[in-house]
């Protein structure tokens, strides 16, 4: 049984016009599923008539808009009513009251499965933000690392430890000191230093 393509409807006319057809057709169909589609219809615009105040631009406080939201919402009720009985009537008792439940249960599954999909997606873009985050902690400890040996290797070589007790033997008595302490670089260097001045006071006396 198909339909002639019409315009969409929404709301208390979608109930009207799904409720006629099953009106027209269910003393005629095979099995229920040649109407379901009709009855689910039904149904979504019952939805669409109770949650119309929030689509509405209109007053929601008006009493026209009150009362036409009243009288909707009572006509969808009754329509639903008649096709109750009718599904019943024609496909045994009870059978509406199941048709509701299955349809609970696959609402209530998607919403499940919706449920899962956004906790997934949190806990991905979570996981990445950690691995951002961990990401950007061990640049940091590396290049903190990498400074400090840095700064470790410009000491020592600008502080030699040379000065074991054999080498700073050879800068006895005057520099030994200075070599065990500051290493052999510092020894030369003071080495230099004093026989820069003695030569200067040797050209001083020789003038």
């Amino acid at each position: 049984m198909v339909e002639p393509v019409t315009a969409v409807l929404t709301g208390i006319a979608l109930v009207k016009k799904s409720v006629d057809f099953i009106k027209q057709n269910i003393q005629t169909c095979n099995d229920i599923g040649d109407i379901i589609g009709h009855i689910d219809k039904a149904m979504t615009g019952e939805q669409q008539v109770i949650k119309a105040r929030d689509k509405s631009g209109a007053d929601p406080f008006a009493v026209g808009t009150v009362a036409q939201e009243i009288i909707d919402a009572k006509l969808a009720r009754e329509h639903l009513n008649d096709v109750r009985n009718l599904v019943n009537l024609r496909f045994g008792p009870g059978t509406w009251e199941y048709i509701l439940q299955e349809r609970k249960k696959r609402i209530d599954a998607q919403k499940q499965a919706i449920k899962e999909a956004k906790a997934k997606k949190l806990k991905q873009q979570q996981q990445i933000a950690d691995y951002i985050k961990y990401g950007l902690i061990t640049i940091i400890v590396i290049a903190f690392i990498s400074v400090a040996l840095g700064i470790m290797i410009k000491f020592v070589l600008a502080h030699p430890i040379e000065g074991d007790e054999t080498s700073c033997k050879l800068y006895e008595p005057k520099y030994f000191l200075i070599c065990m302490s500051e290493g052999r670089g510092y020894a030369d260097t003071q080495l230099y230093l004093d026989y820069q001045k003695e030569k200067e006071n040797w050209i001083i006396e020789k003038d």
